[in-house]
């Protein structure tokens, strides 16, 4: 079989052209092949390169998953789309875009971080090299809604990211947020502060959703 083959016995094949693959979720069960006795699984992978839910490459992928959990059933998620212009469509067809904050980082501080969400305008992210060059458009708003998350929690030694009695909440429309904003990329904390506009919990946050027209 081709998939044996050493690895001074590479051979290089004529390429066709194909559209992505697409992805199914795993159940963490999965062994990688040809590991020796014992084998190594999908769930020992997660758990070495996964397990600092705090770091910033996660946390802004786990605030999505917890919006997307507010807003629909376990059963009705599929795997993330890190190359979509918006990250999550919920059910009423809104896109929404969500952007993680928190006080505490997965480094040693010597005082909280100021909180400002950024990002809130993008360029069109899909590209192929079958279809040409990137979209060469200057950065937009992509998305309807936008959810500003916080982990609040301002204790290191009692953070609890997966307590989301320590995350808030702001739900924005994209009118909102480019008038908040002031037609710019990011927005701080002082400034819905200023405006005196409030978070919600975790509960609420599908219902402000769909109050958004």
């Amino acid at each position: 079989m081709e998939n044996n083959r050493s690895c001074n016995e590479i051979v290089s094949v004529p390429f066709k052209y194909s559209m992505q693959k697409k992805t199914k979720k795993l159940s963490g069960s999965e062994k990688f092949s040809h590991m020796g006795d014992g084998g190594v699984s999908v769930l020992d992978f997660w758990q070495y390169g996964f397990s600092n839910l705090n770091s910033n490459i996660l946390r802004g992928v786990l605030a999505e998953f917890i919006v997307e959990s507010a807003l629909k059933d376990s059963t009705e998620i599929d795997v993330r789309n890190p190359w979509g212009d918006y990250d999550v469509l919920a059910p009423n067809g809104k896109r929404v875009e969500v952007k993680s904050c928190s006080y505490i980082q997965d480094w040693e501080q010597s005082k909280h971080s100021r909180i400002v969400w950024a990002g809130l305008k993008a360029k069109n992210l899909f590209w192929s090299s079958a279809v040409g060059m990137p979209s060469v458009e200057p950065a937009d708003y992509k998305a309807d809604v936008y959810v500003l998350t916080l982990l609040k929690h301002q204790d290191s030694e009692t953070l609890n990211i997966l307590d989301l009695d320590q995350w808030c909440f702001w739900v924005l429309s994209r009118e909102q947020i480019k008038e908040l904003s002031k037609n710019g990329g990011s927005i701080s904390l002082v400034a819905l502060q200023k405006k005196g506009i409030l978070p919600v919990e975790f509960g609420k946050v599908r219902e402000e959703v769909e109050r958004i027209i």
